[in-house]
């Protein structure tokens, strides 16, 4: 009978529905039709979701130690685990040390040294784990979700190129298409109060209101409504602590065109009400939002440091603005909606539906297939890698 490899997929968190997790779920699916055997290593699981997926479990129990060394503790007993069992293939997701593939989602150094550039630099427990994995551990790859992030990663810890690849996460492409446009828009406009001849402007998220720079977003509502002849109104969506923002808008003269909703699971709905979607964000290093919005057909508008705004091909990097001067946003903004956008809008459409969570699945299975054919080199996964290659 012969032997099925074993590959492990160590994440710390996978009872959330986050990027990184439906990456990992993909990725059990990617192995398992590659004829492995998958364990995936967790601290908290929904027991359920892995078992619908046909892998093993090895729970690694919380400590009550701080965040750092709850987080080494987990790192450390993967490793162990690892060791022991000898499995053919290690993914890690920023959690684990000496892993063949580890996945990075987010970069805490340069977020924090770009939100608060005049503050002294503390390291935080998710920053000195990352930097104890990328600068001392055994990895063969490690991949990121933008160059933005490849940028910072190879410079930052000293990773030449040659070792980083880039691979976009996608969208869900059944809750997030063109149709919710005409399905929803009325609706949810007539939901929130939005006249005919109101413009909404939106800044939804999923939390993370400093970093997503809902600051600014404020100051650009109120030189739009300072200057422009135009009627416009503001959509905040996501969740978080917004009384100080909320104070903020009462300061600046603009809080009665503000509304304030916690984030919901029909997203799109809102979406599909909105005029413009923004996103001046400090850092985002990718930003499914805009992902979601453009497969909406939602006029779409990010800030230079946005990772998604690397899909934006031609006449769409013009949806790109440079620099944090928020008269020089207001003035885009009230440019755009003075002209008819039917046209971008179609463009925008057309670049989300490159990245659905087909591609991602796609890519992430290159991803791993290129790194068998490069790196294992034992006979019972190179006979499961050429398998797979055959279906």
């Amino acid at each position: 009978m012969e032997e099925v490899p074993m590959a492990v997929i160590a994440i710390r968190n996978l009872n959330k529905t986050t990027g990184a997790a439906r990456i990992a779920l993909q990725q059990i699916s990617i192995l398992k039709n590659m004829g492995y055997r998958v364990t995936v290593i967790c601290e908290k699981v929904n027991k359920k979701i892995i078992a619908s997926y046909g892998a093993d479990l090895k729970i690694i129990s919380k400590i009550p130690l701080s965040s750092y060394m709850r987080r080494l503790w987990f790192s450390r007993r993967a490793n162990t685990w690892c060791k022991h069992k000898k499995p053919s293939l290690v993914i890690s997701h920023g959690d684990m040390g000496n892993a063949d593939i580890i996945f990075m989602h987010n970069c805490v150094d340069l977020a924090h040294e770009i939100i608060y550039p005049n503050s002294p630099q503390q390291q935080k427990s998710v920053s000195k784990i990352h930097s104890r994995i990328l600068r001392k551990s055994n990895y063969q790859h490690i991949v990121a979700n933008s160059q933005l992030m490849a940028n910072d990663l190879a410079s930052r810890y000293e990773i030449p190129s040659q070792k980083i690849s880039i691979s976009y996460p996608g969208f869900d492409s059944y809750q997030f298409d063109a149709t919710k446009k005409s399905t929803f828009r009325q609706k949810k406009r007539d939901e929130l109060g939005i006249k005919k001849e109101e413009k909404l402007i939106g800044l939804i998220t999923s939390g993370d209101f400093k970093k997503r720079n809902l600051d600014f977003f404020i100051e650009i509502a109120r030189d739009l409504v300072k200057k422009s002849g135009a009627l416009y109104r503001f959509l905040v969506v996501g969740q978080g602590e917004v009384e100080a923002y909320k104070e903020k808008a009462i300061r600046l003269g603009v809080d009665q065109y503000f509304i304030w909703k916690k984030t919901v699971p029909e997203v799109e709905h809102y979406y599909a009400a909105l005029d413009l979607f923004v996103l001046p964000a400090h850092i985002e290093e990718f930003g499914c939002v805009i992902l979601e919005a453009m497969a909406c057909s939602t006029l779409t508008l990010m800030s230079e440091r946005v990772g998604a705004g690397e899909l934006l091909k031609g006449e769409l990097k013009s949806l790109i603005v440079e620099g944090y001067l928020s008269e020089q946003w207001a003035q885009k903004i009230e440019s755009l909606m003075l002209k008819d956008n039917t046209f971008t809008s179609s463009q925008l459409v057309n670049t989300a539906s490159c990245y659905t969570y087909k591609y991602q699945y796609q890519a992430l299975q290159s991803i791993i297939s290129a790194h068998l054919k490069k790196n294992i080199k034992d006979d019972v996964c190179t006979s499961h890698s050429e398998k797979s290659a055959n279906r």
